[in-house]
């Protein structure tokens, strides 16, 4: 008989895996993860962010992407037979080992998050990306602790491009501060995202050194100008508890430029879980749409 370890384990993995396949499911269809929040029932953007963070929803409250889950997102985007039954398959993985999780164990949710946040906890997942004539691979070689403390170390000595709402797009270095752990922080960020005209755009948010901040970043056709806009969104009471932060007059020059916008430092009420939520405009036209949320930390 598998142990709660072995089968929160195989959980973690199905969720990864999940998460990739939705995630692929959305590429070949050349759609936004939002086009999911408004066809699949019961869903939100939130809701849709958590399900594209894999196992790290496993410390959340949302319900988990079983196979009634995968049965609407292959029927909203029209998949072939092979890929809808394929995630319809880990939908059922899915239901089958939270059903077996929930007789074990009552707090069995919190005890699995706990599991994947330690050193000797189950692998977190790295994406080798698809060459051609090749699928895209799902391998889990490094664990999640490992990940978020090589990622913050990157962090201390990487330049972030973008300012504050109002100023200029000179890329600033962003203020850190050496005497705190970075093993502490959190950061949450939702895939690359087509949100209209051909451009793409990027939601994070993170916690660190007890601040909270938020940010977006934008890719396009080439001479494409536009304006961005971030803000904190309240992914309980799904509403946005923070004003638009906004950068004007971006341009893209080259292919393959990314401008940022951001980090922006927070401070919404405590006791909730908060997410970035992004959105771009052509420049000085209308009101901001394509809108990007990112996955939640809980502040």
């Amino acid at each position: 008989m598998e142990t709660f370890e072995e089968l929160a384990d195989r959980l973690a993995e199905a969720l990864d895996e999940a998460a990739e396949g939705i995630r692929e499911a959305l590429r070949s269809q050349g759609r936004p993860q939002k086009h999911l929040a408004n066809r699949v029932r019961d869903a939100s953007p939130s809701l849709i962010s958590r399900w594209l963070s894999g196992s790290r929803q496993l410390a959340d409250r949302n319900r988990l992407p079983g196979a009634e889950v995968m049965r609407e997102i292959a029927k909203v985007l029209d998949l072939p037979v092979e890929r809808a039954q394929a995630l319809v398959a880990l939908g059922d993985t899915i239901d089958g080992l939270r059903k077996r999780l929930e007789a074990d164990e009552r707090g069995w949710r919190a005890r699995a998050a706990e599991r994947l946040s330690r050193p000797d906890g189950p692998a977190s997942p790295s994406y080798e990306p698809p060459s051609a004539g090749r699928p895209s691979v799902v391998r889990r070689t490094v664990s999640l602790m490992a990940a978020t403390a090589a990622a913050a170390a990157v962090g201390v000595i990487t330049f972030l491009g973008g300012v504050l709402a109002g100023r200029g797009w000179a890329p600033e270095a962003e203020p850190v501060n050496t005497t705190t752990s970075t093993l502490a922080a959190a950061e949450r960020c939702s895939p690359w995202t087509d949100a209209g005209q051909g451009v793409q755009v990027e939601a994070c948010v993170r916690i660190r050194d007890s601040r909270m901040l938020i940010r977006t970043r934008l890719r396009g056709p080439i001479g494409i100008r536009a304006d961005m806009m971030v803000q904190a969104y309240d992914t309980f009471l799904e509403k946005p508890v923070t004003k638009e932060l906004k950068c004007h007059q971006m341009s893209v020059m080259v292919a393959g430029q990314v401008h940022t916008c951001g980090w922006h430092e927070i401070r919404p009420p405590y006791g909730s879980e908060y997410s970035a939520r992004a959105g771009w405009r052509p420049a000085g036209e209308g009101v901001f749409g394509g809108f990007v949320e990112s996955a939640g930390v809980r502040w």
